[in-house]
């Protein structure tokens, strides 16, 4: 089951919702103290008017008479909203010198306690009047509105936050899986192109018909050989074999025994030689062996035992049975530069055998 918000949503969410909430109880704290501020001011002005207007209109008014109440009922009233009038008859006049306001909040209230004091300070006339907080309450509603709307649009924001994270992990999960399948076919491309490059690669390093090395591919590995040996200076030989009157033998039992007979003689040598040797076809009835670490001598031996070998394979046609044989010419690394020249010595001596009467081994030493 996967998180509702993964660890880069949770470090993108929170502090978008701490400075939410950050601002919100900045903002009302600030506002509510100008409001405040400015309740308490108009509530301050409202009282100086009050005293102003009694003091002009209960001016030749008796405290004692009727009107004297009502006219200051009326002027109260036009500047609060509930007035509570009690009198004390002290005195016929009001001082307005003398007059003592107490302001507090009850509730939703402002309240103003007046003392009209005369001119002994004894209490003559005592209001009491409340005005609602009216700008306090419309700026808490307004707070409260914004507050909402900031809270809407923060729940709006997590909401399309956690629907697009959601989305976007499905993208990537089906993403993700066409990249893995792409990178599977693609890995399986691979390894099927790198089997065929291998088979591309032998099919242009290996003789087709007795699949050993052909004449391009043993140069390379003989040449390389050559260079190492010649590092470490260790001597390596060089075998040259020739199938005697091998034309002759196509030319009387045709081709295809031809193939038959040139498989059978790359088989059996390569089944002899030893893996750190070279085998490979020059071409026709033609091949080549490189041997490290062996100087003429004991490759001279190896040839002889090859020829040996050979003299002993029974060819089977109808109604009889063939024996071939076989010319070599053996060279060493001995006073020599480049394996060219090893291999023209050798050649050399597989063209003195032929001239000896074939089916022989030829070296500079035999």
């Amino acid at each position: 089951m996967k998180k509702l918000f993964d660890d880069k949503t949770i470090v993108f969410l929170l502090p978008l919702v701490i400075i939410t909430f950050l601002f919100l109880y900045i903002c009302y704290n600030y506002s509510m103290g100008i409001y405040k501020e400015i309740e308490q001011t108009q509530n301050n002005k409202d009282i100086k008017n009050f005293i102003y207007a009694l003091n002009i209109s209960t001016q030749k008014t008796n405290l004692k008479e009727k009107s004297y109440y009502q006219e200051v009922k009326r002027i109260c009233e036009n500047h609060f909203d509930e007035c509570l009038i009690k009198t004390t008859i002290h005195s016929k006049r009001i001082n307005k010198e003398n007059i003592k306001v107490d302001t507090y909040k009850l509730n939703l209230f402002l309240i103003n306690d007046f003392h009209f004091l005369d001119m002994k300070n004894k209490l003559i006339l005592h209001i009491k009047t409340k005005s609602k907080q009216n700008i306090i309450i419309a700026s808490k509603n307004s707070i409260q509105i914004f507050s909402s709307l900031s809270i809407i649009f923060l729940i709006l924001t997590i909401i399309i936050t956690s629907t697009y994270q959601k989305h976007i992990l499905i993208v990537n999960d089906n993403l993700e899986t066409k990249v893995n399948e792409r990178t599977s076919q693609i890995t399986h491309t691979l390894k099927e192109l790198e089997k065929v490059n291998l088979k591309l690669f032998d099919l242009a390093h290996t003789d087709y018909l007795t699949q050993i090395k052909n004449r391009r591919s043993f140069f390379l590995h003989a040449n390389s050989m050559f260079q190492n040996q010649k590092k470490s200076n260790k001597p390596m030989s060089i075998i040259m074999i020739d199938i005697d009157n091998f034309k002759k033998f196509n030319d009387t039992y045709g081709h295809e025994m031809g193939d038959k007979v040139l498989k059978l003689f790359a088989g059996t040598i390569n089944n002899y030689l030893s893996e750190d040797t070279i085998f490979g076809r020059l071409g026709g009835e033609e091949f080549i062996i490189a041997i490290p670490n062996e100087k003429i001598d004991i490759a001279i031996t190896i040839a002889e035992d090859i020829r040996k070998m050979i003299e002993t394979l029974v060819i089977r046609v109808p109604y009889s049975d063939l024996f071939i044989t076989a010319s070599f010419g053996v060279s060493d690394s001995t006073n020599t530069n480049t394996i060219d020249e090893i291999i023209k010595n050798a050649d050399d001596m597989l063209y003195d055998a032929k001239n000896k009467g074939k089916n022989r081994v030829r070296g500079r030493i035999s």
